[in-house]
């Protein structure tokens, strides 16, 4: 089993287990069924990082969250890869801030080739955005090809990581 297999079966555990202190004593059923809906969506964004393929990643586009006005392109894989690292030590879940959207970046690569299909005919896809927050440490993660959105409560210097790639 690979390290980040055990690292999200961690987190996953991690996650499921305070859900009954978080929503003071409800039914043991709702209970079971949000620590499932929970476990789902933590192993969904673990599954989503570990089959990033980072040095397939094409671009990242810096955005101003409010305006939507590109900021700038990264190209430098080692760069990308370094500054989205960090979000492997998220805390857990947080809720939607309340501090206005800073910056979006939107990770891009290349479709994945099919059956027949000619090289120049494939097109770049947007697999994941993250969204900073002004004096947050709270990133939001988008994952655009499962719809899946989650407000992450990333450790010291996750935010600031992806801040550092604003030029």
């Amino acid at each position: 089993m690979n390290t980040k297999r055990i690292l999200s079966a961690l987190l996953v555990g991690a996650l499921a287990l305070p859900l009954t202190g978080c929503f003071g004593l409800p039914d043991l059923t709702d209970t079971a069924a949000q620590a499932e809906d929970l476990a789902a969506r933590a192993q969904d964004l673990a599954d989503t990082f570990s089959n990033v393929e980072w040095g397939k990643i094409s671009r990242l586009v810096v955005k101003d969250a409010t305006t939507g006005e590109v900021l700038g392109e990264v190209t430098d894989q080692t760069a990308i890869e370094h500054a989205f690292s960090p979000l492997s030590g998220v805390n857990g879940f947080a809720e939607t801030p309340a501090e206005p959207a800073e910056y979006t970046f939107e990770l891009w690569q290349p479709e994945t080739q099919k059956a027949g299909q000619s090289t120049e005919d494939l097109d770049e896809v947007q697999v994941l955005s993250a969204t900073t927050y002004q004096d947050s440490s709270v990133v939001t993660l988008e994952v655009s090809p499962i719809g899946l959105t989650l407000h992450l409560a990333a450790q010291d210097g996750t935010a600031e990581a992806l801040r550092s790639l604003v030029s």
